[in-house]
């Protein structure tokens, strides 16, 4: 038998390389594994914005944003929310989850201008303008707010002219 070296060596690697690929799965399915995620502890402090499909109650949203991670739903934070939106409900039209998400979305639009407002101190100074029943508009009178700061109004006269508005008086929405 006369074989060179190269040639045993080429039948080595060809050996070694049909080993290795008969080893190898040609077209199956490849593995399929689940991602396991730890639960995030503060998912509901972390919203920015309450959608209308999410089930999370604006006043353990706003507790927990508060508390800086979340808050179970009986957490006297929580319950306080509830008497301060439940104090909004009585007078304005919009529903709690709304006025929620509105004076969370002006705090945050006044801090983008460098005025540190909480979303309580909004609701409450709002509620004081309008009378019980009179359904008046949050969201018109977070637009009006926002206009008269950003106007160099201090929020003490700002809140004053918005209680002088006419149709804050009347319940019906600012124009």
């Amino acid at each position: 038998m006369n074989t060179s070296p190269f040639s045993l060596l080429r039948l080595a690697l060809s050996a070694v390389l049909a080993f290795a690929l008969a080893g190898c799965p040609g077209e199956s399915e490849p593995e399929k594994r689940e991602r396991v995620t730890a639960p995030e502890s503060d998912a509901v402090a972390r919203k920015t914005w309450l959608q209308p499909t999410d089930d999370t109650e604006p006043d353990v949203w706003l507790a927990s944003r508060d508390a800086g991670a979340d808050v179970a739903a009986n957490a006297p934070a929580a319950k306080e929310w509830q008497g301060v939106l439940a104090e909004a409900d009585g007078r304005f039209g919009e529903t709690g989850r709304m006025i929620a998400n509105r004076a969370v979305q002006l705090e945050t639009m006044l801090a983008e201008i460098g005025i540190r407002e909480k979303a309580r101190e909004i609701i409450a100074d709002f509620s004081t303008l309008a009378g019980k029943g009179s359904r008046a508009g949050f969201s018109d009178l977070c637009q009006h707010y926002y206009n008269l700061r950003t106007q160099g109004l201090d929020r003490t006269a700002a809140l004053a002219a918005l209680a002088d508005e006419p149709a804050l008086k009347s319940g019906n929405p600012a124009p």
